[in-house]
């Protein structure tokens, strides 16, 4: 393995986490198993230190009353000599066989009792304990080594399918999602990150599409307003007649169309970035359907059409009130343009829900995501004077409020019925 493929491995963040937490593992196995060495075999000397004073106290005893030492038992020794050694525990070698041994010694009247245990027995279960712990910890220190190094892999292949993915994404490849297996932290981060481009790639069409439609709506206004000032500009040059006021008032009504085509995505624009929202204050839906019907019941009955109102328990939610008119009166605007002649325009509250229908043809369920993008029309309504707005506007209007916009056929099926409804108080 070179060395520059060894310092790539090392920058692996999987690979140094294992490797600390193998250093801390190890560490803490060493203290651990050390401390418990040196307790056992503290233990085991502490039993045979104990069993030396109570031969030793029985010893003195025997001693002081002129009777000969206690008859040791098997692997202990028991010796009265002249006084002149050191008093206390030691240990030693004696024996041919070089047998280790734990001695106490005490000096009395009669000189210094010695007394020894055979401590080999201990020693080489001490010596067994040791071998064991260096084994297990041996074999511990590989399985840790080798599970982590499979966790280190494993993890590292997951972070390498997220990099690749989002690489992916970083060449404008939105359409193909990080697949990656499993529930932990990083399956529900592959899985936002889908969300997240799936939204972006879902923008980025809607941004194509919108394009390709300005440019299709505003071709025509634009050529209508270039043929009228070229032929005023001739008919000035030829025959030096001056402009006349229908030619002006021509080009006016194209500009005010370019006009008001991108006043309307402005405000859209506004809408859908949430501004406005921290003026929110209550709102009486049924102070806003009344305001509808004040106003906009004369121009319906003007086009020959009816609006019927009503009203029930209505409720009350946190919003702009000139905004909630608007949506209504787009609605409203859209029934009118689309519906039926003498049809009645239903506009229903309930609560906190708002239903209006209309009788005329309606809109297929396949389209009905589709009207509520920005400029698009349908192709029985691409001539019209609209700008594809108005469905825009009540969609942007209804999330900035919370409110779910849902679209359906009319009742019995005929036309269409838009229904919005608006969240309580609490859930805004």
């Amino acid at each position: 393995m070179s060395l520059s493929k060894l310092r790539d491995i090392l920058r692996l963040s999987t690979v140094r986490q294992t490797a600390g937490l193998l250093v801390l593992f190890s560490v803490i196995s060493l203290l651990g198993w050390g401390a418990t060495y040196g307790l056992v075999r503290y233990e085991m000397r502490s039993l045979v230190d104990t069993r030396l004073a109570v031969r030793m106290e029985q010893a003195v005893v025997a001693v002081s009353q002129g009777e000969p030492l206690p008859e040791p038992g098997p692997g202990q020794t028991a010796r009265l000599v002249p006084a002149g050694g050191p008093d206390g525990y030691r240990s030693r070698d004696v024996g041919s066989q070089n047998r280790d041994t734990r001695f106490l010694a005490q000096t009395v009247p009669a000189g210094q009792i010695i007394l020894g245990e055979d401590v080999e027995a201990q020693e080489e279960l001490g010596e067994i304990l040791a071998t064991g712990m260096e084994l297990s910890l041996l074999a511990t220190l590989l399985a840790t080594v080798l599970v982590g190094l499979w966790m280190a892999r494993r993890g590292q292949a997951r972070l390498t399918t997220l990099t690749e993915g989002l690489a992916r994404v970083a060449g404008g490849k939105l359409n193909q999602p990080i697949e990656l297996a499993g529930n932990d932290d990083l399956a529900v981060l592959a899985e936002r990150i889908n969300l997240t481009t799936a939204r972006l790639d879902t923008a980025m069409t809607q941004i194509r599409v919108q394009s390709s439609n300005i440019a299709h709506d505003l071709r025509t206004p634009l050529a209508r307003l270039r043929a009228t000032l070229e032929t005023a500009l001739i008919a000035t040059e030829e025959s030096r007649a001056p402009v006349s006021p229908e030619v002006l008032e021509e080009a006016l009504e194209q500009i005010d169309r370019l006009t008001g085509t991108f006043e309307a995505l402005l405000r859209l624009s506004r809408l859908e970035s949430g501004a406005g929202r921290q003026a929110f204050k209550e709102v009486a839906l049924a102070d806003v359907i009344s305001d509808v019907e004040t106003t906009f019941g004369p121009v319906v009955e003007d086009a020959g059409q009816t609006l019927s109102v009503d009203i029930a328990a209505p409720g009350i939610v946190l919003g702009d009130k000139a905004l909630l008119i608007q949506l209504f009166a787009n609605l409203l605007q859209n029934a009118l343009r689309h519906g039926a002649s003498e049809q009645t325009i239903r506009l229903c509250l309930r609560g906190r829900r708002i239903v209006l229908s209309d009788e005329g043809p309606g809109i297929p369920a396949a389209e009905r995501e589709q009207v509520l993008q920005p400029l698009y029309q349908r192709a029985t309504t691409r001539q019209n004077e609209g700008f594809g707005l108005g469905l825009s506007l009540v969609r942007a209007i209804a999330e900035l409020h919370g409110a779910e916009l849902a679209l359906s056929d009319g009742p019995g099926g005929k036309g269409l019925s838009v229904a919005v409804d608006f969240p309580s108080q609490e859930a805004m």
